[in-house]
C-alpha cells in the first residue's frame, strides 16, 4: 500500500509541475519575446529587405490555454489582424486651420526739384559758340508730396473632413506602413478627386481599421473639383492677372 502511494505521487509531481509551468505568465511573456526575436527582420541573400519586411508576425495578447478550458468566464481575447502590403485601411481625414492676420503700411515721402539752365552752347561753322536764350533763360521746378496709407485684416476658418479608403503599398523594416489613396466621386457632372499620401505606425491604427490624420506623417491631401460649379466659382483670366499684378 506504501508503494502505491509512493508511485502515484511521484507521478502526480511532474504533470503537476508542467501544468502549473504552463499556465504561468512570466513564461508565457518570455516565450512571446522568444517569437518576436525570431519574427525580426533580416536581411535576404543580396543584402536587400523584403517588401513586407517587419511585418509579416505580430505577437497576439496573452492567452491561458488551461484556464479558459476550466473558467465559465474566460474569454478569449481576439488575435490582431496583420497587416500586409495590398491591405486596406481607412483613413479619417479632418483639418481644421484658423488664421488670422492684421497688417498696417504708412508711407510718407516728399521729395522737390529745382534746376536753371544759365549756359547752352551750339555749333556754328564748325565752331562751339554761345547759345542766346531770347525767351527766357529755361528752368525746372518741380515738387513732390506722396503719402500712402494701407490696411488689410484677414480672417480664415477652414474646416476639412472626409473618410478615405488607403492602400498598404509598403512596409518600412521598422513598421512603418506607406499609404496611398486614390478616390472619385461624381454628382451631377460635377468631380471630386481625393488624393493622399502618407505614413503611419501600425500601433496607431485603431482595432477597427481605422487612423486618424494627426497621426500620419508626410500627410498629402489634395482636392480637385471640375464641373459646372466649378466653372461659376472660377475667376476670370483677366481677374487673376490684376491679381498677380496688383496694379491698384
Amino acid at each position: 500500500m506504501r508503494m502505491t502511494s509512493i508511485i502515484a505521487i511521484s507521478l502526480f509531481i511532474p504533470a503537476a509541475w508542467a501544468l502549473g509551468q504552463s499556465n504561468s505568465l512570466f513564461l508565457q511573456h518570455q516565450n512571446h519575446l522568444a517569437v518576436e526575436a525570431v519574427a525580426s527582420t533580416q536581411p535576404c541573400a543580396n543584402g536587400a529587405m523584403r517588401t513586407n519586411a517587419g511585418a509579416a508576425v505580430q505577437i497576439g495578447p496573452s492567452r491561458n490555454l488551461e484556464l479558459a478550458r476550466v473558467s465559465l468566464t474566460s474569454v478569449m481575447p481576439a488575435e490582431p489582424k496583420t497587416i500586409r502590403v495590398n491591405d486596406l485601411v481607412g483613413v479619417i481625414v479632418r483639418h481644421r486651420l484658423r488664421y488670422q492676420s492684421d497688417a498696417r503700411t504708412q508711407q510718407q515721402s516728399t521729395w522737390e526739384l529745382k534746376s536753371k539752365l544759365d549756359a547752352w552752347f551750339r555749333l556754328h561753322d564748325h565752331k562751339w559758340v554761345q547759345q542766346d536764350f531770347q525767351g527766357g533763360t529755361p528752368e525746372i521746378n518741380f515738387k513732390n508730396d506722396n503719402n500712402l496709407q494701407n490696411q488689410g485684416r484677414a480672417d480664415r476658418n477652414n474646416l476639412f473632413e472626409t473618410r478615405v479608403k488607403a492602400k498598404v503599398i509598403d512596409i518600412k523594416p521598422n513598421g512603418i506602413l506607406v499609404l496611398v489613396a486614390n478616390a472619385k466621386v461624381r454628382i451631377d457632372s460635377e468631380d471630386q478627386v481625393i488624393r493622399f499620401t502618407g505614413e503611419c505606425s501600425k500601433e496607431d491604427i485603431s482595432a477597427d481599421g481605422n487612423v486618424t490624420s494627426d497621426k500620419i506623417y508626410a500627410l498629402d491631401v489634395q482636392t480637385s473639383t471640375d464641373g459646372a460649379m466649378h466653372d461659376l466659382a472660377k475667376r476670370g483670366w483677366l481677374k487673376e492677372l490684376t491679381d498677380v499684378f496688383k496694379p491698384f
